[in-house]
């Protein structure tokens, strides 16, 4: 049987369950650097009025798939998006404007 807790595992299992992956990642964001989640766990830690665990003691129990905190995770309130939206270019056409709508179709 295969333990979980690192502490117990034979070496070499424990990396098994590290998610060595930037942190965005873990926050289905791969855009956010590591101080931008840090930021968002430490504000839904003041929100929640809670004194502890340290920003970085979250994101290392998340790493390790830990449950209570991959769901904290999933409820921090992140910046917007920076990168542009991928949408296609829909050129207007002049044509379309000066016939009306109903001649054209």
């Amino acid at each position: 049987m295969i333990s979980r807790n690192p502490s117990l595992a034979p070496p070499g299992e424990a990396e098994r369950f590290f998610d060595s992956r930037p942190v965005g990642y873990l926050v289905g964001r791969p855009d956010l650097s590591e101080e931008e989640v840090l930021a968002a766990i430490a504000e839904r830690l003041a929100f929640d009025g809670r004194t502890g665990p340290e920003p970085q003691v979250v994101i290392e129990a998340a790493r390790l798939g830990k449950r209570k905190a991959l769901a904290f995770l999933r409820k921090l309130v992140l910046p917007q998006p920076r990168s542009p939206l991928a949408m296609p270019v829909r050129p207007i056409l002049r044509e379309h404007l000066t016939h009306g709508v109903g001649e054209g179709h």
